[in-house]
């Protein structure tokens, strides 16, 4: 790949991975939106939380706090013509989740659209030994097995995942008016709150995205590569231009140097969310 032009940080680029036409948006600090049927959750202070994650998306002030077992339900009605969703928020993994093996076992991360599943990964905070079937995806770690200030005793840490750069919450593909999200810990290890529990944080949907490019290198396929060309030139003239569908990426994959390496992930990333 080419060298090209890199600017600065841009903020708007690392807060949310799913452009398009925002349907619900919290940050969760001060109430719950009518959409959100939260069952047992509540807003609660995001304690050692605060300041991670990427500029213009970070833990701050509260978020929503869910016992395993409970399901927060988020309910969307007239929705504009669309034909896919995308869901972005920051996730919370509190306290002893078990991940999935033997006894203690079974805390599994699980959210629908419509009653199809779309997301289902256990998550895994004591023994680093345990098994944790979710790998994320470049950028969306925060944080592991560490004190958030939610743990109880030496042995159970907490984890933070911004989940906005997930490529499996986005490009959804979705057509109806109504959309009915559905998010809970579920499996044979859930256990109560003060035990384990999950919290999420600068919720929002979006419908549809940005279009994908055409076969600007005329390989007979639009792929990544004819992506790449597409951000590219407009980092080229003017990386600061409203206009753009993007902006520039910044330290991406944490090597201390802004370069052609984190674009290549960037660009892959955002390719996946927006295009079929």
């Amino acid at each position: 790949m080419s060298r090209i032009l890199f600017c600065p940080l841009f903020a708007g680029l690392l807060s949310f991975a799913h452009a398009g036409t925002v349907v619900l948006s919290s940050n969760l600090d001060s109430s719950i939106p009518v959409q959100i049927a939260p069952g047992a959750a509540a807003l609660t202070g995001v304690q050692g939380y605060g300041g991670l994650g990427p500029a213009g998306n970070q833990f701050d002030g509260q978020f929503l706090r869910s016992p395993t077992g409970n399901v927060v339900t988020i309910s969307l009605q007239n929705l504009p013509a669309h034909s896919t969703i995308g869901i972005d928020f920051l996730f919370a993994a509190i306290d002893s989740l078990d991940g999935t093996g033997t006894f203690p076992e079974g805390d599994f991360l699980r959210v629908t659209l419509d009653g199809a599943q779309v997301f289902r990964e256990s998550f895994a905070n004591a023994d680093p030994g345990q098994v944790q079937s979710y790998v994320p995806a470049p950028g969306v770690l925060l944080a592991r097995r560490v004190d958030l200030g939610f743990s109880q005793g030496y042995y159970y840490y907490d984890s933070a995942y911004n989940m906005a750069l997930e490529p499996r919450f986005h490009n959804l593909a979705h057509t109806s008016s109504t959309a009915t999200i559905t998010m809970e810990i579920e499996g044979p290890g859930i256990q109560p709150l003060d035990d384990e529990s999950w919290a999420m944080d600068n919720l929002r949907i979006a419908v549809d995205g940005a279009s994908c490019p055409g076969d600007l290198n005329s390989d007979g396929v639009v792929d990544d590569s004819d992506f790449v060309i597409f951000v590219a030139s407009y980092n080229i003239l003017d990386c600061t231009d409203p206009t753009m569908p993007v902006g520039c990426p910044g330290d991406l994959n944490a090597d201390s140097v802004v370069d052609d390496s984190d674009f290549v992930i960037f660009v892959r990333a955002y390719n996946d969310l927006v295009c079929p």
